[in-house]
C-alpha cells in the first residue's frame, strides 16, 4: 500500500498531499520534510495539543528559525490547516473572526529567501471541501477540489530537481493515489523520500465525524522538554 504519483525528485523540498482515503468516508493529509542543509535536516515534527509543528532536533545547533519552525497542521471548528510556514496561522486566525482561506492568503507571499523564492503551499479540509492554495513569485492560485473520488488525492510541493540553486515547484496541483492505513502510507511515503535528505513526515486521518489521529515519522530523535 502506498502514494501512487508521490514525488520523484531526490528534493523535493516540503510538500503536502490532501485527498480522500480509499474508504471514501475519510479525508487524509500528509506532510514531509526534506533538508539539504544541516540546519534545515536539523528537525522533527512533534504533536502539542493536537497540532503538528517543527521543531529543533539538537538545539545547539540551530542557526535560523524563520522559515524551519513553524506550526504545519492544525484544525479550528472542524477546519482542518495543512502547510509549509507561517501562513498556516494566517489562516487559522482569519477563520477564527470568520474570513476565508482565500482571503487569509491573499495577504501573504513567497518566502523572502532570493534567488529562490519558495512557494507557501496550504490546504484545508472543511466537511466535505478540499481547497488548495500555492502562493509562488508570479501570485496566487487556488483550487477547490469538489470531486475527488475515494483513494484520489492532490500534491504539492516546493522543489524541483536538485540544482544550485534549487528551482521552485511551478506547477498546478496534481493528482496522486491513496492507498492502505494511514500507518501503511506513511511508511511507504518514507521509504520514497531520498534517505540523505529526508527529515520528518506525517499522516494525519481525519474521520467522518471530525475525529482525527496522526502518523509521525521523524528521521531525528525528538528533544526533551
Amino acid at each position: 500500500m502506498a502514494v501512487e504519483g508521490f514525488p520523484t525528485d531526490r528534493y523535493s523540498g516540503r510538500g503536502l498531499i490532501a485527498g480522500r482515503a480509499a474508504d471514501g468516508a475519510s479525508w487524509l493529509q500528509l506532510y514531509w520534510l526534506s533538508g539539504r542543509s544541516e540546519n534545515s535536516r536539523n528537525r522533527v515534527l512533534i504533536e502539542e495539543e493536537g497540532q503538528i509543528r517543527t521543531a529543533t532536533a539538537d538545539r545547539s545547533k540551530q542557526v535560523d528559525g524563520t522559515f524551519t519552525l513553524y506550526t504545519a497542521l492544525c484544525s479550528l471548528d472542524g477546519s482542518h490547516i495543512v502547510g509549509n510556514g507561517d501562513q498556516v496561522e494566517t489562516v487559522v486566525e482569519a477563520l477564527a473572526v470568520g474570513g476565508s482561506f482565500e482571503q487569509a492568503l491573499r495577504t501573504r507571499s513567497v518566502e523572502d529567501d532570493p534567488p529562490i523564492w519558495t512557494p507557501r503551499i496550504t490546504a484545508i479540509v472543511s466537511g466535505d471541501e478540499l481547497r488548495l492554495s500555492k502562493i509562488g513569485k508570479t501570485g496566487h492560485a487556488f483550487l477547490e477540489a469538489t470531486s475527488l473520488e475515494p483513494g484520489q488525492g492532490l500534491c504539492l510541493h516546493t522543489y524541483r530537481g536538485d540544482g544550485n540553486p534549487i528551482l521552485p515547484f511551478a506547477e498546478d496541483p496534481y493528482p496522486v493515489r491513496l492507498e492502505g492505513s494511514a500507518e501503511e502510507l506513511a511508511r511507504s511515503s518514507w521509504q520514497k523520500l531520498d534517505p540523505e535528505l529526508r527529515v520528518s513526515l506525517v499522516v494525519k486521518e481525519i474521520a467522518a465525524d471530525g475525529s482525527f489521529r496522526h502518523v509521525v515519522v521523524n528521521r531525528l530523535a525528538v528533544p526533551a522538554g
